[in-house]
């Protein structure tokens, strides 16, 4: 089985908790601002930390 790419699977994630983007910023400590531009595509290579960050915050929300 292939698995997602990074970028993708936190966008995937992001678009699935819209509502959710202040908490994970604070969650994440990624500032609003740039978790809106990776969202939005304004950032279309963000750094590996973000995305790691990211995609370590949603993998831990998936085991709960």
């Amino acid at each position: 089985m292939k698995s997602e790419p990074l970028l993708e699977y936190v966008l995937r994630n992001l678009e699935q908790n819209k509502g959710r983007h202040v908490e994970i910023a604070n969650a994440t400590g990624i500032p609003y601002s740039t978790l809106a531009k990776i969202y939005q595509g304004v950032t279309p290579n963000p750094g590996v930390q973000s995305i790691q960050a990211l995609a370590d915050y949603f993998t831990r929300s998936a085991k709960c």
